[in-house]
C-alpha cells in the first residue's frame, strides 16, 4: 500500500518530481477481471530485474487491476488503468533505460522510490507516455543514485483500447558511472580529478598558478564537450574570462542550465556559475563550448542536501557462538540510509561484557564498547547480513547493540539487545600476528583501520586513555609491531601482568618502529599494551619467537666519521658490537643515516636519511667496521648513526658522530661570479638551459626546464665568505627554488610575476660564519632562473 503525498513545488523539485503528486485515498479506479490477474498486478509483488540487461513480458494485462492507492502520474494526470509492476537496485550510480517497446498496447511507464520521509508513499522519478519505439509505448532514461530500491509501473492509457490478449514487454539497461558526491558545505573537483570527466577530443591543460590545482582546463574545438556525473542538490562551475574566450554551455540531466560568455566583461579568475536548486539524486552535467575559439573551466564544487533523516533501526538482530576462539556470530536485515529507503553508509556495534545485569541498548549507548573490526558494508534495505566477531575473552557473556550510520553521521537508533558467550580461547606458539587475528582481545574503544605502511594494510587504532589490547602466547619473547606520527601518544607495556617498559609512539613524520620484549622463559605468557596518554596508539603486529638469545647487542659507543677522498663522500668507522651483551657474535645486519642535526633518539632516527654506499657485512664483536658515505652534498656537515639489528630482532642505536663532506674542488672569494662561471654545477645539466637576453646581467642566464622529481633539478655554488646574493628573473611562467647552504635549508625565493618579465632581482642570504661554505639551489616546481651570485668576504 502506497500512498503519493501533495507537496510543495519546492520539495517536489528537491524530489525529483515534474508535477505536483496528489494523495490518494480509498476508491480508486480500478478494472473488473477478466481472468487471473498477472503475478505482478501490485507494487508488493513487484518482479526484480535479475539481470543487466534484463527483458521480461507479461503475457496478458487485461486482467491486471489499478488499485486504490496507485499514484496519479505527472505525464497524464491520473492513475492509468491495467498497472504492472518491476523493482531493481542498481548497486552503483549511473544511466538506467526503460522501454515498452514492442507492448501491444498504448503504454504510460514511471519510475518510483519510496518516501523517506513516510514509507507508505512514493517519489515519481520520472513518467513517461509516448517516447518508445513504436508509439504509443514508453521510454524513460533516469540518471540514478545507487543502493536505492526503485519501482517500476506500467499502465494503460487511461481510455485506450485493449483487447485480449494484450502483451507488455519490459526491457531494462543499466550503465554504471563514477559519480562525485558533494558534501553540504560544498566539495570541489578539478578539472582534472581522476575518473570523474569524460573529454572529447580537443581539451588541454593551460599551467596558471593562480588556479585550484595550478592548472586550468582550456577547450580548442567548437562542440568540444566534457561529461561528469555528481550525487547533490546544487553546483557550482568555476571558470576563467579572458578575451580570447568564447561561450561554454551547461547542461544538467542533458538539459541546457546556462550559457556562459567567457570572452566578455573584466578578464580576470574565478568567476563562477551555481545552479538552481536541484531534485535528491544523482545528476548528468555537460560543459560543451559552443563557439568562439575556446572555452574553459577549473573545477567544479559540489553541495549535497543537508541530510537530516537517521537510517532506520534494526529489529532483527540476533546473535550465537560458534566455533573458534573468541568467536560469537551475528545476523540482522539492513535498513536503509533514509529510514528505510537506500543503503547506510556503515554500522556501529557497541557491546557490553556480562556484569549481572542486561544493558539498554538506547539507555546505555554510550558507555558501550565499540567493535573495532572490519564491518561489513551495509547492503540495501531489506537485505539479509551476518558477522562473524573474533577476539573477545573465551567463556564470557557479551551483549551486544547495532545502530547503522549514513554517509553525514546520523545514526539510527540503536537496535535490539541480544548476548551470546565467546567460544573458548587457546595459547599462541612461534609466529606472525597480524593486529586483526583472532588471539587478540581489544578492550575498550580500539578501532581497525586501513594504512598501506601497515602489515596486510590494516592496523588497531586507539584514542581513550585506558583502552588495552592483550595477546596469549608460548615462547621466549616477542616483536611488537607500531605506527608512529606526530598526533600520537603512549603506550605501556605489561608482561604476566607485571609492567615492563612505556613506549612513545610519537615521531613528526608517520613511520613503523618495533619494540622487542625481554628473555622470558620458554612457556605460556600474556602480553598487554594500555593506552597511556593523549593521543593515539598503535598495533599492526606480534611476532611470537621461541629461540633462547643473550639479549640485545651492546650500542656502539664510538663511530668516527672523516672526510672521504673524493667529493660526496664521508668515512666512517666503528667497532663490530656483535649479537649479544659483551660483544659475543654477530649482529645481523646495519643501518645508517644522516641528517644536517645530531642523531641523538628515535625520533631524529626517523628523520634523518639513509646513507647511500656499501654497507658492510657485521663482523664478530670487536672487530673494525668501515664504510663509505657517498652522494652527499660536498663540503656539507652531517651527522651519522648506526643502527644494530640481531637475529631476534633486537636493535640498538649508537652514538652521533658529524664530519664535514669532502670537497676537492675551488672556492669563490668576494666578488660577481656569473652563471657561466666554472665553480657553478648544474645537476643534472640536461636540466638546465643557457639562455640570451640583453635584459640580464652580462646578457646571458640559466633557466630549468622544469624536469621532474622536484629537488632533482639543482644547482651549487662553493664560496669562502659571510653571506651573497642570488640575482634572478621573476615571470608568468617561473616557480620557487628552495635554498640550503651548507646541507641545511635557510630559504625560499619565489620566481613568479603575474605581469612581464622582471630582471635582475635579488635575494640575499643571512650571514654565516666566515669560511668556506656550499649554496644548493633546489627547484620545487615549474622554470626557475639563474643569472649571477654576488659573494662577501
Amino acid at each position: 500500500m502506497f500512498l503519493q503525498k501533495n507537496r510543495s513545488l519546492t520539495r517536489a523539485i528537491l524530489h525529483g518530481l515534474t508535477a505536483l503528486g496528489v494523495l490518494l485515498t480509498a476508491g480508486g479506479n480500478t478494472l473488473t477481471a477478466h481472468a487471473a490477474a498477472p503475478a505482478n498486478d501490485a507494487i508488493a509483488n513487484a518482479i526484480s530485474f535479475t539481470s543487466n540487461p534484463y527483458n521480461g513480458t507479461v503475457a496478458d494485462v487485461v486482467p491486471a487491476t489499478t488499485a486504490a492507492t496507485d499514484p496519479v502520474l505527472s505525464c497524464t494526470g491520473n492513475k492509468g488503468q491495467a498497472s504492472v509492476w518491476w523493482t531493481f537496485v542498481p548497486s552503483t550510480s549511473g544511466d538506467a533505460r526503460i522501454t515498452t517497446d514492442g507492448s501491444e498496447y498504448d503504454t504510460v511507464l514511471a519510475v518510483f522510490k519510496k518516501d523517506p520521509s513516510n514509507p507508505n508513499a512514493l517519489i515519481e522519478m520520472g513518467c513517461d507516455d509516448n517516447s518508445g519505439s513504436p508509439s504509443p509505448t514508453s521510454a524513460l532514461s533516469l540518471t540514478l543514485r545507487g543502493g536505492v530500491r526503485y519501482y517500476v509501473e506500467v499502465v494503460r492509457k487511461t481510455g485506450a483500447a485493449s483487447s485480449s490478449p494484450d502483451k507488455v514487454n519490459i526491457h531494462y539497461s543499466f550503465t554504471s558511472r563514477i559519480v562525485a558526491q558533494g558534501s553540504p558545505s560544498g566539495k570541489k573537483f578539478d578539472a582534472n580529478e581522476t575518473g570523474f570527466f569524460t573529454y572529447s577530443n580537443g581539451w588541454s591543460d593551460y599551467p596558471w598558478l593562480d588556479a585550484y590545482q595550478k592548472n586550468i582546463k582550456i577547450s580548442n574545438n567548437v562542440n568540444g564537450s566534457v561529461v561528469t556525473y555528481f550525487d547533490g542538490g546544487r553546483v557550482d562551475v568555476v571558470y576563467a574570462l579572458n578575451t580570447d574566450m568564447g561561450n561554454l554551455e551547461i547542461y544538467i540531466d542533458n538539459a541546457l542550465a546556462a550559457t556562459i560568455g567567457q570572452g566578455s566583461g573584466t578578464p580576470g579568475y574565478p568567476y563562477a556559475w551555481s545552479s538552481p536548486a536541484l531534485s535528491d539524486n544523482v545528476h548528468k552535467l555537460t560543459l560543451k563550448h559552443s563557439s568562439g575559439s575556446k572555452a574553459n573551466f577549473d573545477y567544479l564544487e559540489i553541495f549535497s542536501f543537508p541530510d537530516v533523516i537517521p537510517p532506520g533501526k534494526i529489529t532483527t538482530l540476533t546473535a550465537e557462538t560458534v566455533a573458534g576462539v573468541g568467536k560469537i556470530l551475528l545476523k540482522w536485515t539492513a535498513t536503509g540510509d533514509d529510514g528505510s529507503v537506500g543503503t547506510a553508509t556503515s554500522y556501529d556495534l557497541r557491546y557490553f561484557v556480562d556484569n549481572g545485569v542486561a544493558p539498554d541498548c538506547v539507555a546505555d549507548w554510550a558507555s558501550g564498547s565499540s567493535y573495532s573490526g572490519l564491518m561489513p558494508a551495509p547492503a540495501p534495505a531489506g537485505t539479509a547480513q551476518q558477522i562473524t566477531l573474533n577476539g573477545f575473552a573465551p567463556g564470557v557473556r557479551y551483549y551486544f547493540c547495532l545502530a547503522a550510520v549514513d554517509e553525514v553521521g546520523n545514526v539510527g537508533t540503536p537496535s535490539n539487545l541480544v548476548s551470546a558467550i565467546a567460544t573458548a580461547g587457546a595459547y599462541y606458539g612461534q609466529g606472525t600476528y597480524d593486529d586483526a587475528h583472532a588471539g587478540w582481545l581489544y578492550s575498550g574503544n580500539w578501532k581497525l583501520v586501513k594504512n598501506p605502511d601497515a602489515r596486510y594494510n590494516t592496523q588497531h587504532n586507539s584514542t581513550k586513555i585506558g583502552d588495552f589490547a592483550s595477546f596469549n602466547f608460548t615462547g621466549t619473547h616477542f616483536v611488537y609491531t607500531y605506527l608512529t606520527g606526530a598526533a600520537n601518544g603512549i603506550v605501556d607495556v605489561f608482561i604476566d601482568n607485571a609492567f615492563v617498559t612505556s613506549i612513545n609512539q610519537y615521531t613528526f613524520y608517520p613511520n613503523s618502529f618495533s619494540y622487542t620484549s625481554p628473555m622470558l622463559t620458554n612457556g605460556p605468557h600474556n602480553v598487554r599494551f594500555v593506552h597511556k596518554t593523549q593521543g593515539l596508539v598503535t598495533i599492526d603486529q606480534l611476532y611470537i619467537s621461541a629461540q633462547a638469545d643473550g639479549g640485545a647487542p651492546d650500542p656502539i659507543t664510538d663511530l668516527a666519521a672523516v672526510p672521504g677522498f673524493n667529493d660526496g663522500e664521508v668515512i666512517l668507522s666503528w667497532t663490530a658490537p656483535g649479537d649479544d651483551p659483551g660483544q659475543v657474535g654477530k649482529a645481523h645486519k646495519y643501518e645508517v643515516r644522516f641528517s644536517s642535526t645530531p642523531i641523538n633518539n628515535e625520533v631524529d632516527w626517523d628523520l634523518a636519511l639513509p646513507v647511500s654506499g656499501a654497507y658492510p657485512a657485521p663482523k664478530t664483536g670487536g672487530s673494525a667496521e668501515t664504510m663509505t658515505a657517498i652522494g652527499l652534498t660536498p663540503s656539507a656537515h652531517y651527522y651519522f648513526a648506526v643502527r644494530t639489528f640481531d637475529n631476534s630482532w633486537y636493535e640498538v642505536l649508537s652514538n652521533t658522530a658529524d664530519s664535514d663532506v669532502q670537497y676537492n674542488g675551488v672556492y669563490a672569494g668576494n666578488g660577481l661570479y656569473e652563471e657561466t662561471h666554472s665553480i657553478w654545477k648544474w645537476y643534472s645539466s640536461s636540466s638546465w638551459n643557457n639562455v640570451t637576453d640583453a635584459s640580464a646581467t652580462a646578457g646571458h642566464f640559466r633557466r630549468s626546464n622544469n624536469l621532474l622529481p622536484p629537488d632533482a633539478t639543482m644547482a651549487r655554488f662553493w664560496f669562502n665568505g659571510t653571506k651573497f646574493r642570488l640575482t634572478f628573473l621573476r615571470g608568468v611562467t617561473y616557480g620557487r627554488l628552495d635554498i640550503y647552504v651548507d646541507g641545511v635549508k635557510i630559504g625560499r625565493i619565489n620566481q613568479y610575476n603575474a605581469a612581464t618579465a622582471l630582471y635582475n632581482q635579488n635575494w640575499i642570504s643571512p650571514v654565516f660564519a666566515a669560511g668556506p661554505h656550499v649554496v644548493e639551489f633546489r627547484v620545487v616546481n615549474a622554470k626557475v632562473t639563474i643569472d649571477a651570485i654576488r659573494i662577501w668576504p
